[in-house]
């Protein structure tokens, strides 16, 4: 990858510019899903690819910063949100899944930030893989196999974990 990102540096490309550019593919993913599954699906491809090199483009210019760090998840909670919508407006999630997946995996990932801030103990609290979520989309679009309502199900087994969280950060406060 460094050949890339010493591309994408000397073109004046910042890590924080392919977060926000994975953004962008995320909402175009969103806005295609129901109507143009092929274009939306390369359009995520896309956003994961920019995410995945914010972070090495980031440690290559020696600019990795807590508020680059910050952008990213920012940014990938978004992704993740704007995925979960299309897939759900694709009539692939159920939408009352959706939500209580996006809280969830949303609350979780504030209150891992929290945890690392007030130093308060994380033990036991893990945050769904957004890259499961990703790759059971590309299940669906490269064989038909709609494996999402049973993967956001087994993500919502997380919901005792954020009373975990909650109740650490709490009491820590």
């Amino acid at each position: 990858l460094t050949p890339i990102v010493f591309v994408l540096s000397r073109l004046g490309i910042s890590p924080d510019m392919l977060s926000f550019a994975s953004v962008g593919f995320g909402i175009g993913f969103c806005l295609f899903a129901p109507f143009q599954f092929t274009v939306a699906f390369w359009l995520l491809i896309a956003s994961i690819i920019c995410d995945g090199l914010d972070g090495v483009e980031a440690r290559f210019r020696g600019t990795n910063t807590d508020r680059g760090a910050f952008t990213d998840m920012f940014c990938d909670e978004a992704v993740v949100a704007f995925s979960v919508a299309g897939m759900a407006w694709k009539g692939l999630i159920h939408p009352v899944l959706a939500i209580l997946f996006v809280f969830t995996y949303t609350a979780i990932v504030i209150f891992l930030v929290f945890h690392r801030l007030l130093h308060v103990t994380s033990h036991l609290i893990v945050r769904p893989s957004r890259m499961l979520l990703y790759l059971a989309i590309a299940l669906y679009f490269f064989f038909s196999i709609n494996l999402l309502n049973y993967l956001l199900l087994t993500y919502l087994l997380a919901l005792p974990l954020l009373s975990l969280s909650f109740w650490r950060l709490r009491k820590a406060l």
